[in-house]
């Protein structure tokens, strides 16, 4: 997997759920390498409510067990999907008019063992895992610690199209715009991803794409957003970009999708 084919993942994932899911992961770092990672599981409730009603209909009749989708030793255990030595620390349960799911605190004493992925499939199974663990992309930091730290991000690589040839461009043009009707897309309209980085003090130096303060964005996908412009949305389901070049144009046409192409991002703290 790349990190271009991630977000034929997450798209999929919109179909499958009906475009009820969003996930936002933020990891929080000190000067010293330690840290938190808080993270936020959303589901429509209309869709838990839809599996709640298909998992009691293969319930035993007698069983006084009653559904729930997220599960406190399942929140728990999701420490060990972000690397080595990383801590649970607390959850609280969420039940909103629309929304029904959690948020969760994890903490860790070294950033250089955490791992983040912006797969959906990572924190709700929605049946296209990968054979191994490591068919995985995910994004790797290391930090030099001191009074002006300076974290390092390494990303997935991006998987550009460079060979693909432009009649097959307009055929699958062609097709996509045959596909995508209006019922599709509003089953896309709910649905976000999103990763961040926060760090302790105020950045005096770096190369990342997005900041807002102390914080950057390295992957967002507001479908809801993206789908305002439907001739962007179709181009963006089927255009891969050439080069770099072309991915930051292609970008700049939804600000609600971000993906940070550098590599690596340096961010330098005080």
């Amino acid at each position: 997997m790349r990190l271009l084919k991630l977000t034929t993942i997450v798209i999929a994932s919109a179909i499958i759920f009906s475009g009820c899911i969003q996930i936002e992961t933020k990891l929080f770092v000190k000067k010293d390498g330690s840290g938190t990672i808080k993270e936020k599981v959303l589901m429509s409730k209309s869709f838990v409510n839809m599996l709640k009603g298909f998992a009691q209909s293969f319930q035993d009749s007698t069983s006084e067990d009653e559904f729930t989708l997220f599960k406190d030793e399942e929140i728990k255990a999701d420490a060990e999907n972000y690397g080595t030595d990383v801590n649970y620390v607390s959850h609280d349960f969420i039940y909103e008019d629309n929304w029904e799911g959690y948020t969760a605190v994890y903490s860790f004493s070294d950033v250089s063992k955490i791992k983040l992925t912006p797969d959906p499939d990572d924190k709700v199974e929605v049946g296209m895992e990968e054979d191994t663990e490591s068919a995985k992309d995910y994004y790797y930091f290391s930090i030099i610690k001191g009074d002006i730290a300076e974290l390092t991000i390494d990303r997935p690589e991006i998987e550009l199209n460079e060979n693909e040839l432009e009649d097959s461009e307009e055929t699958n043009s062609e097709d996509v715009d045959n596909e995508i009707g209006e019922e599709f897309l509003e089953m896309m309209n709910g649905m976000s991803i999103k990763i961040n980085v926060e760090v302790d003090g105020n950045i005096s130096n770096t190369n990342a794409s997005y900041v807002d303060g102390s914080e950057i964005t390295l992957f967002q996908m507001n479908f809801s957003e993206m789908m305002k412009n439907k001739d962007d949305f179709k181009e963006f389901t089927n255009k891969q970009p050439g080069s770099l070049e072309e991915m930051k144009e292609f970008l700049q046409k939804f600000p609600s999708m971000k993906i940070e192409i550098e590599k690596p991002v340096k961010i330098k703290f005080n």
